[in-house]
């Protein structure tokens, strides 16, 4: 399949599913969203906030979520060592089918474990992950903007010609 086609399903699949009001849990998700608005762009596709016109929302985060509950936990926060955290069998990682499953169950498991997060209804946990996520990054000035640093992606050029000794 090529590119701008495989790109333009998974914008649609993406766009659709959060038109109905569900959560798009996305594992670090101000990076992988912020890809994926780059690539669209860069393949001359709308990007999802020309397809969700009430924005990109609502997005859940089990990495921005674990680091909120649990700020001082010592360790990794990669996928894998939050899943061992809490349990979430997580067998092949970098496999993103096992990595959707685990980010899917973690998105269970951390609010069953703080009833606080548990009780807060889609658009309110959301709109806390933009605070605890600009908390997060703080001191990280680099880190793309919750949930997705808008780009645009220069044009592709070719590189300079080696100049000749």
């Amino acid at each position: 399949m090529p590119p701008e086609r495989a790109l333009d399903e998974l914008a649609g699949l993406v766009a659709d599913h959060l038109a109905t009001g569900e959560l798009l849990v996305v594992w670090f998700a101000p990076y992988v969203l912020s890809t994926l608005h780059a690539e669209l762009l860069r393949h001359g596709l709308p990007p999802l906030t020309a397809r969700l016109p009430a924005g990109v929302a609502p997005v859940c985060d089990p990495l921005v979520l674990d680091r909120h509950t649990d700020r001082y936990r010592p360790g990794r926060r990669s996928l894998h060592a939050v899943a061992e955290w809490y349990g979430v069998p997580h067998a092949t990682p970098g496999d993103p089918a096992c990595d959707a499953t685990a980010a899917l169950a973690l998105a269970r498991a951390i609010p069953a474990s703080y009833p606080a997060l548990a009780r807060l209804s889609r658009p309110a946990l959301h709109t806390e992950q933009i605070l605890w996520y600009a908390e997060q990054t703080a001191r990280h000035p680099d880190a793309p903007a919750w949930p997705f640093e808008e780009t645009r992606p220069l044009p592709w050029q070719p590189p300079p010609e080696p100049e000749d000794a």
